[in-house]
């Protein structure tokens, strides 16, 4: 079980810098234009540009979280299995551990990308008004 505590670790550290990077992002789009002032940058066709390099990446950032718990789970759930095979007989606890493991870090690993969304979501429609 020993693996299955560095792959939530990996994991929590993988969400961790994708939140991160999302924050980030955020500021400096609000550092150019705050919220509620977007008019300000209307004529500012390096805004637009901004806006548009943090939608695309945005995009791929909210990838990540996915793919890295697809990975992390499929590591986890080998190693438990291989371990699993060494027993004569594999108890429901052990198996329910392995159950609930996954969809405690799945469901972090939506939290994630449901923020990145929704940052995405408003730069998206801050590229949408200045287009209008």
């Amino acid at each position: 079980m020993k693996h299955v505590q560095v792959f939530q670790k990996i994991d929590m550290l993988f969400l961790l810098v994708v939140g991160v990077v999302t924050i980030i992002k955020l500021i400096r789009v609000w550092r150019a234009a705050p919220p509620f002032r977007l008019s300000s940058q209307a004529e500012n066709p390096s805004y637009l540009k901004l806006l548009r390099i943090s939608h695309r990446s945005l995009c791929h950032w909210a990838w990540c979280p996915l793919l890295g718990w697809a990975i992390l789970s499929s590591a986890s759930i080998y190693n438990v299995c291989y371990g699993m095979l060494n027993e004569i007989v594999t108890g429901r606890p052990a198996i329910l551990y392995v159950i609930l493991d996954l969809f405690t870090s799945l469901s972090m690993a939506l939290w994630v990308v449901l923020f990145v969304f929704l940052v995405r979501w408003h730069v998206s429609s801050r590229i949408e008004c200045l287009r209008d």
